[in-house]
């Protein structure tokens, strides 16, 4: 079966809030058991998720799966979590702040984000806006609640 996929880029406010945090440095197939870890602080301390999981990696990143980078995994809490200084995850504010955003419709996966990175930089570059070196991957939709063609999920970079 083939799937279709859509992508449209716009420049986009993201709202302030606070997010439940992990940092690590590793690969991209490793963020999966770090998401895991903070949807589980996240419940067992009895908060509720507000929004999707983000996924910030520091620099680009390639196809190169063993490569490593620094990354952050971010859910947005209700603002009265809070975090044990001992937690592996802590609580801090996502500040408000504009940022380009393509949207992708159908089947994505981090692990193949080469093709819409590209396009995402490109038209940042001909649009000549500044952004910040932090790719956000954003699942909106649940890949285990929606069927392949019903997936959402965001690719931003936050502008300077």
């Amino acid at each position: 079966m083939v799937t279709s996929q859509e992508q449209s880029i716009e420049v986009r406010r993201l709202p302030a809030t606070m997010v439940a945090y992990q940092q690590f440095h590793g690969t991209i197939p490793s963020i999966e058991s770090v998401t895991s870890s903070v949807r589980s602080w996240v419940v067992t301390m009895g908060y509720a998720a507000t929004g999707p999981m983000a996924v910030e990696i520091q620099g680009t990143p390639s196809d190169n799966l063993a490569e490593e980078y620094d990354i952050e995994v971010q859910l947005p809490v209700s603002d009265n979590a809070k975090a044990d200084p001992s937690d592996r995850v802590q609580i801090k504010p996502f500040v408000e702040t504009d940022a380009v955003v393509m949207t992708l419709r159908g089947p994505f996966e981090l692990t193949n984000i080469g093709e819409p990175l590209a396009r995402l930089r490109e038209w940042i570059s001909g649009r000549n806006l500044t952004t910040n070196d932090v790719v956000r991957w954003v699942e909106v939709t649940d890949p285990a609640k929606v069927t392949l063609e019903e997936q959402v999920t965001e690719v931003q970079f936050l502008v300077q």
